[in-house]
């Protein structure tokens, strides 16, 4: 490992911790204070806009860093690369929540699911207690979109963990943690597949700013989707399809988009006639078995709409749908959605008829399907990344400036922005971008090995 591949390596780790620490003042923490036994961070939380201003810091470094290992990554061994990994992760697996109050909604709904109530009939308001107190006001009344994998996961983690906040947040992202190391297993073999290097797909699909922010930091249930929709997708190149369909299943049963990734499970095992039966019976058994363990029933596909009330100004087709309904045209918004999906379909079949093979069609529909739809959050943008790293022999510039930009669009406390907060943010960042530039001497804070 080369001296600026160990510069780099340090810059990440120093902007994690940044991140890290940020966190404690600004993040996305529960209602009572986990920190009222520590003195020395109570004082930090007094000072949120400093905790935004160095999150944002640590973010422009860490993105940084990502950006320069780029044009060396080839040259590294994958071993070093998951070793970076580790280091950028770990200041981020041990601060607070980060960038979205979604994992107070995991716990609500895994405590619904353990005391038998329906979570996808009613919000976490029915459950009440400190739990549901932490889940923000826009999902208190509205039913879980997850599949009852997940759920049955979360309410595991209720029943050891019980209603102490803390010990729920740390073991779901010990949870989506798990879904990580999928990944990261998976990525090189299904990267060798499409003769794509292994150093390559780890640069762009693991150590990716957005992964280590929303999967890490953030503890997002997409982490434990994509984990499993990566050891499908591997388990059909090496020309398993029973199994790789009964993981891409269990992958839907988790979040549901990842049921596309079926016919690239067909597509990519050998003898497809014979593949599609296998792929068929796979995915049938494994949706069987793990509904009918899980007891939850079907009330998770007609709560699938949930998460189409979130307007965030990510997705195109809502912005434009909103901005017309001010205009005058108060069923522009439903009109507009509706056609921003159909386009997301469309460039979808083209973009499959174009791709090179069918892991990087696969990213590809992923991609103009999350872009164009009714809602976009950041960690969405990850769906595509798993088939997009190991698929395509060269990232492009795109992808990886959308996904700097993403990094860098939600506050750490992870609730609409007021202004002040954007100005620390910016203060942040600027003064990020400017320790990048000038380059001053940074101390190598982290092993070569």
């Amino acid at each position: 490992m080369g001296r600026p591949d160990i510069v780099n390596r340090t810059l990440g780790f120093a902007g994690s911790v940044a991140i890290a620490v940020g966190g404690a003042a600004a993040g996305a923490l529960p209602q009572r204070d986990p920190f009222e036994h520590w003195p020395a961070i109570r004082e930090l939380r007094a000072f949120p806009l400093v905790g935004v201003a160095g999150t944002y810091f640590g973010l422009a470094l860490l993105c940084g860093a990502w950006l320069r290992m780029r044009a060396t990554a080839d040259t590294q061994r994958p071993a070093d690369l998951v070793r970076t990994l580790l280091w950028w992760a770990a200041p981020l697996a041990l601060t607070a929540p980060m960038f979205s109050r979604d994992v107070y909604s995991y716990l609500a709904q895994g405590a619904m699911v353990g005391r038998g109530l329906d979570a996808y009939r009613w919000g976490p308001s029915t459950l009440g207690g400190p739990l549901a107190l932490d889940v923000p006001a826009i999902w208190q009344d509205t039913p879980a979109p997850y599949g009852p994998v997940f759920l049955r996961c979360a309410s595991a983690v209720l029943a050891g963990t019980g209603e102490h906040t803390v010990a729920g947040v740390l073991a779901m992202r010990l949870v989506a943690l798990t879904g990580v190391a999928l990944l990261v297993a998976c990525l090189p073999g299904l990267a060798a597949r499409f003769g794509v290097p292994a150093q390559r797909a780890l640069w762009f699909g693991a150590l990716n700013p957005l992964l280590l922010l929303h999967l890490v930091a953030g503890a997002h249930n997409d982490a434990l989707m994509v984990g499993l929709l990566a050891a499908g997708l591997l388990a059909a190149a090496r020309d398993r399809p029973l199994l790789g369909a009964a993981l891409v299943t269990a992958a839907a049963l988790v979040k549901a988009p990842a049921v596309l990734a079926l016919v690239t499970v067909v597509a990519l095992s050998r003898g497809r006639a014979g593949a599609l039966i296998r792929t068929a019976l796979g995915a049938a058994l494994a949706f069987l078995v793990l509904q009918a363990a899980s007891g939850l029933g079907l009330g998770w596909i007609a709560a699938l709409h949930t998460p189409t009330t979130v307007r965030n100004g990510l997705s195109l087709s809502t912005d434009a749908g909103m901005l017309l309904a001010v205009a005058g045209h108060p069923d522009a918004t439903a009109v507009v959605r509706l056609a921003g999906a159909t386009l997301g379909c469309a460039l979808a079949g083209w973009a499959l008829l174009r791709a090179p093979n069918p892991l990087a069609g696969l990213g590809l529909v992923l991609a103009a399907i999350v872009l164009c739809g009714p809602v976009v959050h950041p960690w969405y943008l990850l769906w595509p990344v798993v088939p997009l790293a190991a698929g395509l022999r060269r990232q492009r510039s795109a992808a990886v400036r959308l996904s700097v930009g993403a990094a860098m669009f939600l506050l750490p406390f992870g609730a609409p922005g007021y202004p002040e907060a954007v100005v620390a943010a910016a203060f942040g960042t600027v003064a990020g971008v400017l320790y990048l530039r000038l380059r001053p001497p940074l101390p190598v804070l982290v092993p070569a090995t």
